[in-house]
């Protein structure tokens, strides 16, 4: 067959009479209005709706025929050439293009056909690396070449089957990965009575994010008495570590349960792209040690966490010193701190923020005292401060409008506003730099961060009102006047 290959700005081998200049810089044909030989409508292109096994057809050195392309009317010397669009999503984000190889069909009509090795590699490395069978939403942008003439048939935005889908099998992944996964412990051998906590994952594939993560608990005695694990895909895969007592190390199928080294809860996590582990004891709070305590972590503010990774609340950072995260009260070796300082940036709204990765011993500092609302990931270790600047009351009592300022104390644990006038029934929160991203709500008595729910003094009266962030829960307090 002959086959005519298409326009591609970056490699043409011929000059146009109508795109022949070159932009600066750019290496690419400028672009200039051609009015087209026949009307658009004159030409038709007719997706495939077939699905295409990449690797069977690569194997056999076949194309993948991703289009027919015929015209009704075609001046005497013009060929057709189109480039295929291909994205995840409707609105054509991230969109790819591909240059086709067009090669003639019966009946005066052409085809448009990729190699696909070509459509894997945009596929894999633009949209997923997940092997299994999907659909991408498709359209064409078809030409009219004439000896040093060419002409974008609608002109620049137009594209032909603007809503078609191409269906196709990836190439198989090196290694399969199940959908989930879980933990069992048991004590003995007997894994029919284990107890069985699920892994939680990320909403993205699981070929593009292979790691999981799960908390599990078990009581004192269950652990004194000795307990065993092993992780059970959902395709019945069984994996055990290579080391039976080892904390972290290799996943491999079919060796003997390891043995849980760590008192409860337990966080483990798993890379089944590599076959990889890791568990430690979960923290119910991390604790802030440093120059505005003493270096007392028992009587340092602490970071509570929900779901023992990400641990999040406030505290008072003075520089003298800074500060670290530690597990522990004391100073037992697993404290964390800084290797490189933070990295500080100004949002638009004036808040300054500063960003680090707690994978060191140096103390964490940074350029401002005062108090910061900190969100610590225990997995990554990265740390980001965000300065609380100004803390406010809003509400009922000022028809949530601008907050009104609250005085901080000398060591920035209370927070105390002017007396102020409540309606009865009145809703408000607190929040801070005048903004919604950090504010309480909830009960007074134990303040819940961006609650959804107001806190709501029920007696209409003039009140000065007093934040405690020296402890969680953090508190408020209503002084009648």
């Amino acid at each position: 067959m002959n086959k005519i290959h298409i326009l591609c700005a970056l490699a043409m081998g011929f000059a146009f009479a109508a795109c022949d200049e070159v932009e600066e810089n750019l290496g690419k044909p400028q672009t200039h209005p051609q009015e087209a030989p026949v009307a658009v409508d004159a030409i038709t292109v007719t997706p495939s709706d077939a699905t295409f096994d990449l690797k069977a057809l690569n194997d056999a050195g076949e194309a993948v025929q991703v289009a027919g392309i015929t015209a009704t009317t075609l001046p005497e010397g013009y060929s057709v050439r189109t480039t295929l669009e291909i994205a995840k999503s409707e609105d054509f984000a991230n969109a790819q293009v591909l240059e086709c190889e067009m090669a003639e069909a019966p009946e005066g009509a052409v085809l448009a056909t990729v190699a696909p090795d070509a459509l894997q590699q945009a596929y894999y490395e633009n949209f997923t690396h997940d092997p299994r069978t999907a659909t991408l939403h498709t359209r064409y942008a078809v030409y009219l070449a004439k000896g040093n003439t060419i002409v974008r048939m609608g002109g620049d935005d137009y594209f032909y089957a603007a809503a078609s889908t191409l269906t196709l099998t990836p190439f198989p992944a090196s290694k399969v990965i199940d959908d989930s996964y879980t933990l069992e412990i048991v004590a003995g051998d007997d894994f029919s009575s284990a107890m069985a906590f699920p892994f939680s994952h990320s909403d993205a594939s699981v070929y593009d994010d292979p790691k999981f993560t799960v908390t599990a608990t078990f009581t004192g005695e269950d652990f004194d008495a000795g307990l065993k694990w092993r992780i059970v895909g959902a395709s019945g895969t069984v994996y055990g570590p290579a080391g039976d007592a080892d904390e972290s190390g290799d996943l491999l199928e079919g060796v003997p349960a390891g043995i849980v080294m760590t008192q409860s809860p337990l966080l483990m996590s798993i890379d089944m792209s590599s076959d990889t582990y890791d568990y430690k004891q979960a923290f119910a709070c991390m604790y802030t040690p440093g120059t505005s305590n003493g270096w007392d972590g028992a009587a340092s503010q602490q970071l509570t966490t929900a779901d023992y990774v990400n641990y999040t609340g406030l505290v008072v950072v003075i520089n003298g010193d800074g500060f670290k995260v530690n597990p522990d009260t004391g100073w037992g070796g697993r404290d964390m701190g800084l290797s490189s300082a933070l990295t500080q940036t100004t949002l638009d709204n004036g808040t300054v923020v500063f960003e680090g990765v707690c994978n060191g011993s140096d103390n964490i500092k940074t350029t401002i005292d005062g108090l910061y609302y900190v969100e610590f990931n225990y997995n990554t270790r990265a740390i980001k401060l965000t300065h609380i600047s100004t803390l406010g009351i809003i509400g009922d009592f000022n028809g949530w409008g601008a907050s009104i300022a609250l005085t901080p104390s000398a060591d920035y644990l209370t927070w105390t506003s002017p007396a102020t006038d409540f309606p009865a029934s009145c809703g408000w929160k607190f929040r801070a730099n005048d903004d919604w991203s950090i504010n309480w709500g909830g009960n007074a008595d134990a303040l819940e961060f961006n609650a959804g729910g107001n806190i709501t003094t029920a007696e209409a009266g003039t009140y000065i009102v007093t934040l405690d962030v020296a402890s969680v829960p953090y508190k408020a307090v209503l002084a009648a006047q």
